[in-house]
């Protein structure tokens, strides 16, 4: 066989790997801008929540000395409630 073939060959399979390798270069980019893209509309969607209030004394309002208030049940008289 001709050896300027096996040259050709070479050179074309040669510039095959490296349009390959370019192109999974920009995929991995674009896969890596989309998932930032993905991750900051995450963020601005999530609420902004403090994780203690503010105001602890309006949520333990019904707390009188450390000890919960009763329940007020609206009983009917034809059922009891479990536990009593």
């Amino acid at each position: 066989m001709n050896g300027n073939l096996w040259y050709e060959v070479a050179r074309q399979r040669g510039a095959d790997r490296q349009r390959d390798a370019r192109q999974a270069g920009e995929a991995r980019q674009a896969r890596a801008a989309a998932r930032e893209r993905r991750a900051r509309d995450r963020a601005q969607e999530s609420p902004v929540v403090p994780a203690i209030p503010d105001y602890a004394h309006e949520m333990f309002a019904e707390l009188r000395d450390g000890v919960p208030a009763p329940r007020h049940e609206a009983g009917n008289g034809r059922q009891t409630p479990a536990g009593r």
